[in-house]
């Protein structure tokens, strides 16, 4: 993983780095295909990992 990327990014950074809507990405988490975790009651990130993962960044 790169040193300057977050291990989280909030939902709207997420969307930005993927080029994709707010409905797409939830409906990738619904599909298990992006992990959404907690950060706070009223917030929530999605992983760099699974993002990277679903991109097939560093493979």
């Amino acid at each position: 993983m790169n040193q300057s990327q977050p291990i989280i990014y909030r939902i709207n950074d997420a969307m930005r780095q993927m080029g994709i809507s707010r409905a797409t990405l939830y409906r990738l988490v619904k599909a298990e295909k992006l992990e959404l975790v907690k950060i706070s009651i009223r917030a929530s990130g999605i992983t760099s990992e699974s993002i990277n993962r679903h991109l097939k960044i560093g493979n």
